[in-house]
């Protein structure tokens, strides 16, 4: 099954750690549909609406790239483009698409990820940093996290001597299994990759046997081999900190997680009212963090 993804893309040259995650991870970028997609700064003398619900899940502003007056906009997309297809992406797997901001360059991310049903969002460096002030504003947090119906990979320095393997962080929440079936989907029946179930022990009961066979499950009713699936407890206070050594330990690619609702991690306690998606978001350097509601 085609699998199609929305990768950003900035005027900055070292912001496309997004791409290089791509070229990297996947065998063959011919099997990936791609749409590379740019948000320009509105031109002052473009009339404008202010729509008051930045939770409309209407399409963004989109313009026509002949039509943008941003030459930042179009050199950039051309570039990425360009850079795909010397790689060997096929070019008619790629579209390019530009909008003007209406909300600010993640929220019009989001709302182009929510339109264009994409199977994950891939987010280059300069959006990685915009997320992280995003989810450090309460308000703007918790709409992020409410609204988002879609995976979000979070790219940072890719291809550095890393392997194709997945760290794939289970926890037994419906998120954390919805994060093992779109791992199953893109991962497919490709045999470069090992995918390392990890559970980080908390208390002292341990129900991670029930966790891995769903998650095992998942994974091989997408095409996964069963020899490619690997199982690890690890006993820890501070589950990112555990999640991070691990993943360092074993230079994974990938570590992907489900994102647990705000009213789960209440319930646990102020002390795990920071959620672990959080957490890494502010240490990982490496790997590509893929995070899934």
């Amino acid at each position: 099954m085609e699998k199609h993804l929305l990768l950003t893309v900035s005027a900055d040259r070292e912001a496309s750690s997004n791409l290089r995650f791509i070229r990297h991870f996947f065998d063959a970028l011919c099997d990936l549909r791609i749409t590379l997609f740019y948000v320009a700064s509105r031109p002052m003398d473009q009339e404008y609406h202010f729509v008051p619900s930045i939770l409309e899940r209407g399409r963004p502003l989109e313009v026509p790239l002949e039509e943008i007056k941003s030459t930042e906009a179009r050199e950039a997309l051309r570039r990425a483009r360009d850079w795909l297809v010397a790689e060997g992406c096929g070019a008619r797997n790629i579209e390019t698409k530009a909008v003007y901001s209406r909300f600010g360059t993640v929220l019009d991310i989001i709302q182009e990820g929510h339109a264009g049903k994409y199977d994950a969002v891939v987010l280059g460096k300069r959006c990685v940093s915009w997320f992280e002030e995003l989810l450090n504003d309460s308000v703007t947090h918790r709409i992020l996290w409410e609204r988002i119906d879609f995976p979000v990979w979070i790219c940072r320095r890719p291809d550095t001597g890393f392997t194709r393997d997945v760290l794939l962080c289970v926890d037994g929440s419906d998120a954390s299994l919805r994060m093992a079936d779109h791992l199953g989907f893109m991962l497919g029946s490709a045999p470069r990759h090992r995918v390392q179930l990890l559970h980080v022990l908390t208390q002292d009961e341990d129900r991670s046997a029930a966790m891995f066979q769903s998650a095992r499950e998942a994974l091989i009713e997408n095409g996964v081999n069963a020899s490619q699936i690997h199982e690890k407890v690890v006993a820890s206070s501070t589950p990112a900190q555990a999640i991070l050594q691990e993943a360092r330990q074993g230079r994974y690619a990938v570590v992907a997680l489900g994102r647990r609702s705000r009213e789960s991690l209440e319930r646990e306690g102020s002390r795990l009212n920071k959620s672990v998606t959080q957490n890494l978001l502010n240490l990982i350097e490496d790997f590509a963090l893929w995070v899934s509601k």
